[in-house]
């Protein structure tokens, strides 16, 4: 009686810190939308995604690239644990990469002081050459995938959140949540002493909340105006007759904020997004 050794297989690892939510990763990966902006390398074009989320559902991603021209992979969802992981099976469907085989791809979304960090697991590969045409491949991926969240942030000069400032949180929990139908969660990179909530509409960051610092202060909406120098913008409003309700403070992994007055006793706040 004769016992048949299995081949062995190689694996693949890849982690990269994403600046966004898990949540909002975790969507990117898993939404047609967002993976026909950052599926694949520089040289790759998605021309389709479909997406089954679901244990047993499937999905399928038609790509053109410069080496294989137009090319097809897919698989089926193993495991969906949201935000924090996926496992799915990975085949390509078309010559020369359909004689790979099948492979297991593992997505752990960890959460980092509100970042994202994406550690991924690919095995199963025959041997160290389609291992490491899919390293390039996935680190192609991620590459885009940290572009796209990068050049979604808000240009210089534009509005880019809004924040509620409010004496009763659960009050205003309570009210925004049945009215918008929006869904909250607490901001982990807040700062020393703040507590902070998201409010979010789908997969969407829509606002933010927090308690007011002050007791006698009425609860009101605050929006914020991204500036390249929080510091610089601050002093140049105190100049021009505004003034200072909030010094500049670090939100870590986010940014440097202010809260000013115009003359006109119009609130507004100033955001320094964070360097990558």
């Amino acid at each position: 009686m004769s016992t048949k050794v299995a081949p062995e297989t190689l694996t693949l690892e890849v982690k990269r810190l994403i600046k966004a939510p898990r949540e909002r990763v975790f969507a990117a990966w898993t939404t047609p939308e967002d993976i026909t902006k950052w599926f694949g390398p520089e040289t790759c074009r998605v021309l389709s995604a479909k997406v089954d989320l679901r244990v047993g559902g499937e999905y399928h991603i038609r790509a053109h690239g410069v080496e294989y021209g137009e090319i097809e992979v897919g698989g089926v969802f193993r495991e969906i644990k949201r935000p924090s992981r996926l496992v799915y099976t990975w085949g390509w469907t078309d010559a020369p990469m359909s004689e790979i085989g099948e492979t297991v791809v593992t997505v752990d979304f960890v959460d980092v002081d509100g970042a994202t960090e994406v550690r991924l697991r690919h095995e199963g590969f025959p041997s160290a050459e389609p291992r490491d045409k899919h390293s390039h491949g996935w680190n192609g991926c991620l590459d885009k995938l940290e572009k796209m969240f990068a050049e979604a942030c808000a240009a210089v000069g534009e509005f880019s959140w809004n924040e509620l400032v409010t004496q009763d949180v659960a009050g205003a929990t309570a009210f925004y949540t049945k009215l918008f139908g929006w869904r909250t969660e607490k901001f982990g990179a807040s700062a020393p002493g703040m507590d902070y909530t998201i409010f979010r509409s789908g997969d969407t960051q829509a606002a933010g909340m927090m308690k007011s610092p002050m007791p006698n202060m009425p609860s009101s909406w605050l929006a914020y105006v991204t500036v390249a120098n929080c510091d610089a913008s601050v002093k140049q409003a105190a100049a021009l007759g505004g003034k200072v309700c909030v010094e500049p403070m670090d939100i870590p992994t986010v940014g440097r904020i202010a809260v000013l007055q115009d003359p006109q006793g119009a609130s507004f706040g100033v955001f320094q997004p964070a360097k990558k």
